[in-house]
């Protein structure tokens, strides 16, 4: 019997690549997002060279009944999960005081803290023995950086939320993952380069890193039942630097590494 992994935010970027990947280990697929017409596109995409059963929901992780619609379909159809991937998310280049308003103000944290937080709690009961819940974060949770505030607030919220998960399900065998890419070449990046300040552009930022050697990357260290993931080694020395430096030298290597306002 194939086995089912549930992707959200899966119709493009690590999302959609970790979906292609798992296809090709002959996993059966359900990918959601808050796109139908990309969605499908992505499901037949997938479907056009993996011989896989693939379903396409529309969803929005923020929303609890449209979790529990998605919840009931996959009940009444396949059962059980063994795989439960949480990628969606939303990132925003801007200064706390710039935000026009709380509404605007909470979008990040809403959709990638709350939305991780509601999606695992509706989920889980699906959940069989030996499954894996793998979060998706970034190596911004691990970090702060000027301009990334409520993102980088979110982020290191789903990875604490993560090590708590992961010693509540300890007993239930199922594990627990999160990943922590830094740059990847997803749409998301584009508009998010796109549209950062002159002063966050004035550093030149290293080339993005693939999606699907980011997916790989992941899915491997993911199987190997590795907790953190981490993808790239400076982004390893910097979590070191973190843990290991005293806090006054660790905030002046990172102030030098990370562009400031003016």
């Amino acid at each position: 019997m194939q086995k089912l992994a549930l992707i959200t935010g899966g119709s493009s970027g690590i999302g959609f690549e970790i979906a292609k990947k798992l296809a090709e280990k002959k996993y059966s697929l359900i990918i959601t997002g808050r796109n139908q017409e990309k969605l499908q596109k992505a499901a037949d995409n997938i479907g056009s060279f993996c011989n896989t059963y693939i379903e396409a929901f529309c969803s929005d992780t923020t929303d609890e009944k449209s979790l529990e619609k998605v919840f009931l379909q996959i009940k009444a159809k396949k059962g059980k999960l063994d795989m439960l991937i949480l990628n969606a998310g939303s990132v925003s280049t801007k200064l706390i005081s710039e935000y026009a308003n709380t509404k605007e103000l909470k979008r990040e944290i809403n959709i990638n803290l709350w939305g991780t937080i509601l999606a695992t709690y509706i989920f889980l009961p699906l959940l069989n023995k030996g499954a894996k819940i793998l979060l998706v974060s970034s190596a911004f949770g691990l970090m702060g950086a000027a301009g990334y505030t409520t993102y980088c607030a979110s982020k290191a919220g789903v990875i604490n939320f993560a090590d708590a998960l992961r010693r509540e399900l300890l007993k239930k065998e199922i594990s627990v993952h999160v990943a922590c890419p830094s740059d990847i070449d997803t749409p998301m990046y584009r508009e998010e380069y796109q549209n950062m300040p002159k002063w966050m552009k004035k550093d030149a930022r290293r080339a993005a890193m693939k999606p699907e050697k980011a997916a790989d990357i992941i899915l491997k260290k993911c199987f190997k039942n590795k907790f953190l993931i981490i993808l790239t080694f400076d982004i390893l020395f910097l979590v070191l630097l973190i843990k290991l430096t005293p806090i006054r030298f660790k905030n002046y290597i990172l102030d030098k590494i990370f562009p400031i306002p003016n």
